[in-house]
């Protein structure tokens, strides 16, 4: 599957605080291509039921098989999905409530104007989530569903052994940032910091990398928007942000979003 590669360099010039800087006739370019949409008024009820349409349409291997299948191409759109996927299976669903502004429940607000263009723009340019908005789960699963089922290679299958590899030599008081800056070093997984930290970051909504105290996904549901971070300037989504290397990986989690690939069960002997 290869890119418009001249919609995808519109996409990814977007600016949020300024879209007028994209040229009109390139706007036009890039959402005839499918890279850029018109924003759209959604409810906070409306997101979250179209979001919970999608997630019904959306297998746990097809999921998998596209995270796995990105590592050695950078195609980051197939691995946007597992984030969203994995935090919508907890997601409760529930109409809005609040005494606020932000609902009690999700911390999201009751309507917005969705900038849908920005919200591609994170999916092909980081390949992972920047908050827990359900009005960017609700359009990220839209698009994940359109995707074709890639399976992963051998390249992708060694690139995640090594990654996992990485973190379980981690030292005792290796920080996220650490790691990702070791996992920099793989050879074939051209990557940037910031699609490392978000790969790290799905890894940690996944489970596989949690603490004792602050634990992801995989059994339950938290308001990133009221998670507690562990220092004021850290910029890492919860709970990744709370792990260390003394924290290692929970098995249990990688045997269940990443077990039932032959390919991979040497990590599991």
């Amino acid at each position: 599957m290869n890119y418009n590669n001249k919609a995808l360099k519109i996409l990814l010039n977007y600016s949020l605080l300024n879209p007028e800087k994209t040229l009109e006739e390139d706007f036009q370019y890039a959402k005839t291509a499918g890279y850029m949409f018109d924003k759209i008024e959604q409810t906070h009820n409306e997101a979250i039921e179209n979001a919970i349409t999608e997630l019904k349409q959306c297998s746990k291997r097809f999921t998998v098989d596209l995270f796995l299948a990105s590592l050695s191409n950078q195609h980051l759109d197939w691995r946007s999905g597992l984030p969203v996927y994995v935090i919508m299976k907890q997601f409760p669903i529930h109409d809005f409530k609040s005494d606020f502004i932000s609902c009690e429940i999700c911390g999201n607000n009751p309507d917005s104007l969705v900038d849908l263009t920005f919200v591609n723009k994170i999916r092909f340019g980081i390949g992972g989530i920047i908050s827990g908005n359900i009005y960017d789960f609700s359009f990220i699963l839209q698009q994940h569903n359109k995707l074709p089922h890639v399976k992963p290679t051998k390249k992708d299958f060694d690139i995640f052994k090594f990654i996992i590899e990485i973190i379980r030599n981690a030292e005792t008081n290796d920080t996220p940032s650490k790691v990702q800056k070791k996992i920099g070093k793989i050879k074939g997984f051209k990557s940037n910091e910031e699609q490392r930290k978000a790969l790290l970051e799905t890894l940690g909504f996944c489970s596989i990398l949690e603490t004792e105290e602050h634990k992801g996904f995989l059994h339950q549901f938290i308001n990133l928007g009221l998670a507690p971070r562990s220092r004021h300037s850290s910029d890492w989504l919860y709970p990744v942000d709370w792990w260390k290397g003394k924290d290692g990986i929970n098995e249990d989690a990688l045997k269940y979003w990443f077990g039932e690939y032959e390919e991979l069960q040497d990590l599991f002997m």
